[in-house]
């Protein structure tokens, strides 16, 4: 066993104390019912009930929502019982409302009587990760007890990189490993993984249902809005910010009509950006605000309804691609017909980008300045609507990877 896994153990043993308090602190803080910090130690507030069981793990809202049509899948076709698990509270609340017939629960903490206190309860046929939230203890306690390890969709890891002898010890014990993109295939056989155990079958955030849209809302922005030019700069970071606003003023200066829909992937960024903005009219969205004629910035500070803001334009600026978080889910926006730029740092998302650019339906941009004369040209040319149902096109004919993956999982369970 590689040194770091021997010292996470022994970490979980030792403090299991200390980490379960900062777990609740950390678990009320979300504003999360404290009842339910009883899954975080691994004891069950659902019961199990009779049937086949599969256990997905979906850390946050980004995960669990491009399980979805998985999810019906293996239920409707294939007749599995699901019990999901996420870290957060918006996985949890999206799960609760999309996914009725499963079941959720908080992932339990990677300490001893927690996880075994969870494997013990659902007892599950199969142990499904997405992405990358995969846990020591839990992935070998899990392989020790006999349950088959599928991880979905791995994305570039830079952990990976960084202690190849760790993440080799703990993903051979995976019956099969699906990539979001060849490039992450091709670094996972460098770690020495089995190819026959390695699948690229499309990425399954292409897969994912179109985020909701309040219609009543949307009605009163469009009222308001008329026939103003949008543009939209979306899940933006704070080293996004600086080049987000030198494209809005470049853009007000070709247009000064225009209107800049900017929600921030954390409201409380809406502080920091208005201190930034200077002069500019901005309207806060969290303080019901209106949309007025002098305004030129419409602040989405709240939580959940992209959906309702990508109906208002079909141009999309996704942010998190200037910093190093590598970018957001570029179909996203896709769903609703937009034009999406982005910033060069996607690496998350790169197989994702590319497929949308070469059907020229999003495109990189180097900085604010780029950011803008793409805006611009836009704008004049009004061919963001056209080139966005390319886009469109592409994410509603991508079910591939979603039935491809729930074979692969049937037929391992069926071995």
């Amino acid at each position: 066993m590689p040194l770091l896994v021997r010292l996470w153990f022994s970490f979980g043993r030792a403090f299991a104390p200390l980490v379960h308090y900062g777990a609740r602190r950390l678990h009320i803080r979300q504003g999360i019912a404290k009842d339910r910090f009883a899954e975080r130690l691994g004891r069950a507030t659902q019961p199990r009930g009779q049937g086949r069981w599969i256990w997905i793990h979906a850390a946050s809202l980004g995960e669990v929502r491009q399980t979805a049509k998985l999810v019906e899948d293996l239920q409707n076709t294939h007749g599995f019982r699901i019990v999901i698990t996420t870290m957060t509270q918006s996985g949890a609340a999206w799960g609760a409302q999309s996914l009725p017939q499963a079941v959720h629960q908080f992932l339990p903490l990677d300490t001893p009587q927690a996880v075994r206190g969870f494997l013990d309860h659902w007892s599950p046929e199969m142990a499904i990760f997405v992405e990358s939230d995969i846990w020591p203890r839990m992935v070998l306690t899990a392989s020790d007890q006999g349950i088959p390890l599928v991880l979905l969709n791995a994305r570039p890891s830079k952990s990976r990189e960084r202690a190849p002898q760790s993440f080799h010890f703990l993903l051979s014990r995976f019956a099969m490993i699906t990539g979001k993109s060849q490039a992450v295939v091709g670094g996972l056989r460098a770690l020495g993984l089995p190819d026959k155990r390695l699948h690229f079958f499309g990425d399954l955030r292409a897969s994912v249902p179109a985020l909701p849209v309040d219609h009543g809302a949307l009605s009163k922005l469009q009222f308001a809005i008329e026939d103003r030019p949008v543009w939209i700069a979306a899940s933006s970071h704070a080293e996004d910010e600086d080049h987000i606003l030198t494209a809005c003023k470049q853009v007000l200066d070709f247009d000064p009509r225009a209107i800049l829909i900017w929600a921030p992937r954390h409201p409380q960024r809406a502080a920091p950006i208005m201190d930034a903005a200077g002069a500019l009219n901005i309207s806060r969205r969290s303080l019901s605000e209106p949309i007025t004629d002098h305004m030129q910035i419409y602040l989405v500070d709240t939580l959940g309804e992209l959906g309702t803001m990508f109906s208002c334009g079909n141009i999309v600026f996704l942010g998190g691609s200037f910093g190093a978080q590598g970018g957001h889910n570029p179909f996203e926006p896709a769903c609703f017909g937009a034009f999406i730029l982005t910033g060069p740092n996607v690496r998350n998302h790169e197989a994702g980008f590319a497929d949308l650019m070469a059907k020229g339906a999003a495109a990189s941009v180097v900085d604010g300045e780029a950011l803008a004369a793409q805006v611009i040209a836009l704008m004049r040319s009004g061919e963001a609507e056209a080139l966005g149902a390319k886009g469109r096109d592409l994410v509603t004919a991508v079910n591939e990877p979603v039935n491809k993956t729930s074979a692969a999982i049937a037929a391992i369970l069926s071995d």
